[in-house]
């Protein structure tokens, strides 16, 4: 047994297909529910039935061989979800313009598909710490318990996971151990692989008290196939001082973390920037492939949720507002997160309770340089400060 996995079918990893969709039919009864409910997902929102006709017998062009029934089956079966629908492979969101388009730019407001991103610079500009002209205020900076900065990068040679399988997976994981091995060991991202299918029940539950182990186990990301195979194809990476992480195969190919404890978000952002062209020019030299990211010429990064796409960077701090949250509630202050181009989330990440800290992430993604994002978190960050401060 891996991770408790049994025998047969098992609902917190593998994959189910809502009973219409199976059958190729319109879900007309749940998306109208769900468009009728107080939290109507983008998914229940955009797939009409004029849209729904229009795709229902196509097939993505891309190696998925994706289908929108595949895609909003998230949304459908769970029509409490925010965003419900997913991508298996880049062209799915060419494929299906109509559905994805209008997804992409209900969540990115202000985004037009047609216009595109202007963005300029290099990569390695966007990501320039030393482009960041905000600070922490002194409040802010003795609030804040943790910063934590994050890419969702897929690779160009391989499906994405939902579209994906477990050769696939394990794929990219024998590609990433290539490029681990060769990072030098005085190299402050120096690190060690572990393998869901082989660490050991100690080393497991390390990982989990230390907040570094993705577990699966969410149903709607198992309802996207990103949990199909579990747990074959699935790592950790982590350098010696355990503040630059990767997660392989969680939902996206990569997540490129990196945290510390504390506010010093220059640093863990340079952390990130260094640790991302590492991975980058890693994989180039083995695989000799120019384009190692997969890449969209209108957003930006392919992820395979249409809220990652873009820089696929979410940058957060764990600020300490007991006051603040006992004054007005978790809802409000998500509220005027959400005016300052940020979101909340509860004290341990999303869909987790709210105690006497919240989670403070940048909510645009695309169309903007890494750093400007960034600094949307930090003032955010410090408006929530002076708000406790006021309490």
């Amino acid at each position: 047994m891996l991770f408790g996995k049994k025998p047969g079918y098992d609902p917190d990893y593998d994959l189910k297909i809502e009973e219409s969709l199976a059958k190729n039919e319109y879900p007309a009864e749940k998306l109208d529910a769900a468009r009728a409910s107080e939290h109507t997902s983008l998914c229940a929102q955009m797939c009409t039935k004029e849209v729904w006709d229009k795709y229902k017998d196509v097939v993505s062009s891309g190696p998925a061989k994706w289908t929108l029934a595949r895609a909003i089956n998230t949304g459908v079966t769970y029509p409490d979800s925010f965003v419900g629908c997913h991508a298996g492979d880049k062209e799915s969101y060419d494929d299906f313009s109509d559905f994805f388009y209008p997804v992409i730019e209900k969540y990115h407001s202000g985004f037009s598909m047609e216009k595109g991103s202007d963005l300029k610079g290099t990569p390695s500009e966007r990501m320039d710490p030393d482009r960041i002209k905000v600070d922490l205020s002194d409040s802010a900076k003795n609030k804040i318990a943790s910063t934590r900065i994050r890419l969702a990068r897929n690779l160009s040679m391989f499906p994405l996971n939902p579209g994906g399988s477990r050769q696939s997976r394990e794929e990219v994981i024998d590609l990433m151990k290539k490029v681990y091995a060769v990072i030098p060991d005085e190299s402050d991202l120096a690190g060690e692989l572990f393998l869901h299918t082989t660490m050991s029940e100690e080393k497991r539950q390390s990982l989990i008290d230390a907040h570094f182990l993705f577990r699966g186990k969410d149903r709607m990301q198992a309802a996207s196939g990103y949990h199909e195979h579990w747990p074959h194809g699935r790592g950790v990476y982590l350098n010696k001082a355990q503040t630059f992480i990767n997660w392989i195969n969680e939902g996206d190919h990569l997540r490129i973390i990196s945290m510390e404890m504390g506010g010093n978000v220059r640093a863990v952002f340079e952390r990130l920037s260094a640790g991302a062209k590492l991975i980058e020019d890693g994989v180039r030299a083995i695989t000799g492939d120019e384009e190692v990211f997969m890449m969209h010429p209108k957003f930006g990064a392919v992820t395979c949720c249409p809220s990652n796409i873009g820089t696929g960077m979410r940058g957060s701090v764990h600020i300490m507002v007991p006051k603040l949250i006992e004054k007005i509630g978790f809802d409000e202050i998500d509220r005027l997160c959400r005016e300052r181009n940020c979101q909340a989330r509860g004290s341990s990440g999303e869909h987790s309770e709210v105690v006497d800290r919240i989670d403070v992430s940048n909510w645009r993604r695309i169309g903007l340089p890494e750093y400007e994002l960034v600094e949307d978190m930090i003032r955010c960050a410090n408006f929530l400060a002076e708000e406790e401060d006021k309490v």
